[in-house]
């Protein structure tokens, strides 16, 4: 966003204030100055008009002109094909040094093909100037009044800065002159005001040739006028002006909306009267526009046909001396921004939607002023009086909030009065109670970001000046590390990786997101189309992941490929259910060999089940396994599974990989919720020294009686003496019918002595009683 020092001056003083103090105030208050660029004129250059223009008797294309100004009649050569008598231009006389883009030039007398020339007449490049035209820059009244001899530099936009500011995307209103000018205003003390615009120049009015018809609800205001153009020409002021502010310079009448929407921040468009001619209207009316939403939402321009869609885009029209409807219009930028997304393949004009979606200036009957005054001044028109009108605008909403809510986040002691001060030069609409313990602060309609305290807070901020706020010390309190929950958590996370590091396996880190097919193919869990991901990176990785294990897998199947032969991977991260809760998990994943071959071992090591487990135990702790129910999932094998139990909690499970899951290997996989871990400080305890007795049971149990039913009887019972029992063999063979034959070890062992026979003997005989009437079970 640009402006320059004559523009904001439309609006505020600023002639007495240094640029760098300008620029400062800028950045303090949020607007930051990205670049300034001084422009002033040589002294040298002045107002001449040309009184004679003749042939140069030697040179066809160039022409010996007769210059006032003022003082003097200076003869120039010009080669310039636009110089013509009657004209006003911009003289450089002896002795000026001009700044060209060749380099610096010192106009002097000179002979040109035998002909004398005092002087030269300006292009504005020659000047430091934006490029108007081909050939030498003509004044007009435009500029000021045009006095003979005058410096150049004497008028404003000769002796002029240019400021370029980065704008945020929620300051929509600053991307104007008004807007920035306002800001400038509060900011510097300087008065704010706005100058009386004249609108119409005819008595006829709209309503005797144009009706206006709104259909259904709409989104936009509106505001339209009529006029006739009979001339146009842009003038050098406002040339000057939207070069200056890097607008394109376009036909006479887009120029003159390009410089008053630059200037309010209101858009304005036009339409060909003759595109909504019709006939039978009431009143006799010559026209008729229509008002409606399209079928995607968007408010739209009718005759017929849809001709533009409000905010988003125009068609071209090269608009000549004929009339014309002039649109000022205003959508708000919330409601334009979610249709624009939701529509995303619909056409749009991505400079105006740049406007339209931060927020343009609702002061439409503003723009509109600015705009009319400008063509009845410069251009010769006729404007119809009265306007039609559409509002569709809400009132702000009031923030409610406390003095003191507002202090504790700005971090200082202002004064009530000064807060208040503050908001109403910034257009805030204030209303106290009665005990000024809260108040109530209603944004103006142009500051649709403002929101939440937090945003009155930041606006006050704006204006104190961060600078002028006490710096107060960062202080720190320590807090024992055995009172960081997230900490000690963290800790034992990165304890579980090294441990699995320290035993062969290898930490892996995969994308949060995962194929959605993929995971349907295998049967695992997805998110539902309403929660799932709305602009995925690609195709591949186009949801989130409910498992941490098919990304595992397909790394070491690539990896296989690339002639490894012995992979184990871990990994912690972050999986989704189907509501989209987050749950974090550690997993485990190998393939069929755990040691490759290489001696002493020539065929390798593989996995086996109950190696892989041991290996598990080594990482998480001790555990023991339960039987796992059914599962449509074709990542786990149907009859190698198991579910994994620790401090009486399911924690996870641990798994063959299904042959029918489509991975090329065999192997192994694990996957345990860290949220279910109890993370068990160590702690000491006291250890018998006395000797340890061992004895070995075989029974005859029946088939479906799982070995974690019988310990958890035996347990129960509360055996003396008995510290630990665990299985060692189990045997079947087809004499033994539906039962088999399982080994058990006990182990006894007392913490104040050494156990005699008879006590070990009493202990074994409680069991065998238990298990004989538990499950049926007797001794082989």
């Amino acid at each position: 966003m640009k402006v320059t020092k004559h523009l904001l001056e439309e609006f505020i003083r600023i002639g007495d204030i240094a640029p760098q103090t300008l620029c400062d105030t800028l950045s303090q208050i949020g607007l930051e100055v990205e670049s300034f660029q001084a422009i002033k004129i040589p002294d040298g250059v002045v107002v001449g008009k040309v009184i004679d223009k003749a042939q140069h008797p030697n040179a066809d294309k160039l022409s010996v002109c007769q210059v006032d100004i003022g003082s003097q009649t200076l003869q120039i050569v010009c080669g310039a094909s636009n110089v013509a008598t009657e004209q006003y231009i911009a003289l450089a006389t002896q002795g000026t040094k001009l700044n060209t883009p060749k380099g610096e030039l010192c106009i002097a007398p000179t002979t040109l093909r035998e002909v004398r020339s005092e002087g030269m007449i300006c292009s504005s490049v020659e000047l430091g100037l934006p490029q108007t035209n081909e050939g030498i820059m003509v004044l007009d009244s435009s500029i000021g009044e045009l006095k003979l001899g005058r410096a150049l530099n004497t008028y404003p936009i000769f002796n002029n800065f240019i400021i370029q500011i980065g704008i945020t995307p929620n300051r929509g209103d600053c991307l104007s002159v008004i807007g920035v000018a306002r800001d400038l205003s509060v900011a510097l003390g300087v008065p704010f005001s706005l100058k009386s615009y004249q609108d119409e120049n005819t008595a006829l009015g709209i309503g005797r040739v144009l009706q206006m018809a709104n259909e259904g609800k709409n989104n936009a205001s509106l505001l339209y006028k009529v006029a006739n153009i009979i001339s146009i020409h842009t003038p050098l002021n406002i040339q000057l002006s939207l070069l200056m502010c890097d607008i394109a310079l376009q036909s006479g009448l887009q120029n003159f909306l390009s410089f008053a929407s630059h200037l309010s921040g209101v858009i304005l468009k036009p339409y060909r009267f003759g595109d909504f001619s019709k006939s039978n209207l009431i009143n006799n009316a010559e026209a008729q526009i229509i008002i409606k939403q399209d079928e995607e939402g968007f408010d739209c321009t009718y005759n017929q046909n849809k001709l533009a869609r409000i905010g988003v885009f125009y068609p071209k029209n090269d608009i000549g001396n004929e009339s014309v409807i002039l649109e000022a219009s205003y959508v708000n930028p919330e409601v334009l921004s979610q249709l624009l997304h939701t529509h995303k393949e619909i056409q749009k004009d991505s400079e105006l939607t740049y406007k339209t979606t931060r927020g343009s200036n609702p002061n439409l009957l503003l723009g509109m002023q600015i705009l009319c005054d400008l063509l009845i001044k410069y251009a010769h028109v006729e404007i119809y009086s009265s306007s039609h009108h559409l509002s569709t605008k809400e009132e702000n909403i009031g923030i409610k909030t406390t003095f003191s809510y507002i202090l504790e986040l700005l971090g200082e002691q202002i004064c009530k009065e000064d807060i208040a001060l503050i908001l109403k030069r910034l257009g805030f609409k204030i209303e106290a109670s009665f005990d000024e313990s809260f108040f109530m602060a209603t944004p103006p309609e142009y500051r649709h970001d403002i929101k939440m305290p937090q945003d009155i807070a930041e606006e006050i901020l704006r204006i104190y000046r961060i600078n002028k706020v006490t710096s107060i010390p960062l202080t720190f309190q320590e807090y024992p590390q055995a009172c960081n929950e997230q900490y000690q958590f963290y800790k034992y996370k990165r304890e579980l990786i090294k441990k699995a590091c320290a035993i062969g396996f290898t930490e892996s880190i995969h994308y949060v997101f995962y194929d959605k097919d993929k995971l349907k193919a295998l049967n695992l869990l997805t998110l539902p189309d309403t929660l799932d991901l709305i602009n995925p990176i690609n195709n591949e990785l186009n949801t989130l992941r409910s498992s941490l294990i098919p990304a595992m897998l397909d790394t070491i199947e690539r990896n296989l490929c690339y002639g490894i032969e012995s992979i184990a991977l871990c990994e912690i991260g972050i999986c989704y259910d189907s509501a989209r809760n987050e749950i974090e998990r550690l997993a485990f994943a190998v393939n069929a060999l755990q040691q490759e071959e290489r001696f002493p071992y020539p065929k390798g090591i593989k996995w086996d089940f109950y190696r892989f487990c041991d290996q598990l135990s080594k990482i998480i702790g001790n555990f023991t396994l339960q039987e796992y129910p059914f599962s449509s999932s074709l990542l786990t094998h149907p009859y190698q599974k198991a579910l994994i139990v620790q401090d009486h909690k399911q924690i996870g499970y641990v798994a063959k990989i299904n042959p029918m899951s489509g991975y090329s290997f065999e192997g192994f996989i694990c996957e345990i919720n860290l949220n279910d871990i109890t993370i068990n400080q160590q702690k000491a305890s006291a250890f018998s020294k006395h000797q340890t007795s061992l004895r070995d049971l075989t029974l005859l149990i029946d088939t479906h009686t799982t070995f974690d039913q019988i310990k958890t009887a035996i347990l129960r019972e509360q055996i003396p003496f008995l510290i630990e029992i665990y299985p060692i063999d189990l045997y079947s063979h087809e004499s033994l019918g539906s039962q088999i034959a399982l080994s058990l070890r006990l182990k006894f062992q007392a913490q104040d002595k050494t156990l005699q026979e008879e006590e070990v003997k009493h202990s074994i005989q409680q069991i065998l009683t238990l298990l004989d009437q538990t499950f049926n079970a007797t001794l082989r």
